[in-house]
């Protein structure tokens, strides 16, 4: 058993997309400083997204945050759990995996946007719904580390999720006016547990056909494949 969390190094990818995070940010404070709000264009407004197809905001409003506190957050989570996955998956799934995610989470909000009309009409901004995809298959796949909630109490990993996950499906009922989007973080979440499933599914279909030996590990089909080329990732 695995028993606490430790730092992982960087990864290069990891970097990048957390240098990414931080660039969009200036430019749109710069933006509005400028009496120019990107959050309208770039955020995910499902009204703007089903009537006037504005598609593309599936994608970016990933890479938008509404404070640096917002952002700070966002990033220290994708370096704690993205650079262990990372390490393991290597960059060409990681950052289809983190898309996906990301994506899915968008798509969520705007499909349940028709229950919820609060939704329709708000823009929803930042990675929380990749990090929470991030945050599942860490659960996943290092269940049995342990995370210091608060910095202070140990929680096994896959415990700890299923808690997140709990808690966010109860808050997405009862704070209906809540400025957080728990419909993008339990987008992410679920469409991340569907994803790793198909690829779980994948790899014993594969196994069986090659006779491999079995692991009870989620790992991709595909784990592996560029490892090679993944080596310049790290430092």
């Amino acid at each position: 058993m695995q028993s606490v969390y430790s730092f992982p190094p960087t990864p290069k990818l990891i970097k990048r997309l957390i240098y990414l995070n931080i660039f969009i940010y200036i430019i749109t404070f710069i933006a509005l400083w400028m009496d120019i709000d990107l959050t309208v264009v770039l955020g995910l407004v499902p009204y703007l997204v089903i009537k006037k197809y504005y598609v593309w905001q599936f994608f970016t409003y990933m890479f938008l945050h509404g404070s640096i506190f917002h952002l700070l957050f966002n990033m220290l989570m994708l370096w704690m759990f993205g650079s262990e996955l990372c390490k393991l998956w290597g960059k060409r799934f990681f950052i289809k995996y983190y898309m996906i995610t990301g994506i899915g989470g968008g798509m969520c909000v705007t499909a349940l946007s028709l229950v919820f009309p609060s939704q329709f009409a708000t823009p929803t901004i930042g990675a929380s719904g990749a990090i929470f995809g991030l945050f599942l298959a860490y659960g996943l796949i290092f269940k049995d580390k342990y995370l210091y909630v608060f910095g202070l109490i140990p929680v096994k990993a896959r415990p700890l999720v299923i808690v997140m996950g709990s808690i966010e499906l109860l808050s997405l009922f009862s704070e209906k006016n809540s400025s957080i989007s728990h419909l993008a973080h339990l987008g992410g979440l679920f469409t991340g547990l569907a994803y790793l499933k198909i690829k779980e599914y994948e790899r014993k279909i594969l196994m069986k056909r090659y006779n491999g030996q079995k692991n009870d590990n989620i790992i991709p089909t595909d784990f592996g494949a560029n490892r090679d080329r993944d080596k310049n990732l790290w430092n």
